[in-house]
């Protein structure tokens, strides 16, 4: 089982930049996947604060990936840095779940 985090405004769709994510929807993904919860963060750009970024990380620290609609390159460097892999795959995220299961990409 991995957990994944998903930036998005309506739960729906991966919708949000990194760094102005409010919201995350959390899932637990394996054969199938099971939402977890939708985490609420501190909001505010954060992509250039390595203080809120690691405070952004320690919100999220039990997802494993990370998805969203945008990241800068610096906040990325810092993430992957880290230990956090991230992704920019905006759209559905029932869709990106289907496909991360089906080509077991996690």
């Amino acid at each position: 089982m991995t957990r994944v985090g998903f930036a998005s405004t309506d739960g729906i769709y991966v919708n949000e930049h990194f760094g102005h994510a409010k919201y995350w929807e959390i899932y637990d993904i394996g054969e199938d996947a099971d939402i977890v919860e939708t985490r609420l963060v501190r909001t505010g750009c954060n992509c250039h604060d390595t203080g809120l970024l690691d405070e952004t990380l320690e919100q999220l620290s039990d997802c494993d990936a990370l998805f969203v609609a945008r990241i800068g390159e610096g906040a990325a460097a810092y993430l992957m840095k880290k230990g956090k892999r991230i992704f920019e795959a905006a759209g559905d995220i029932a869709l990106i779940i289907e496909k991360l299961i089906k080509e077991k990409l996690l």
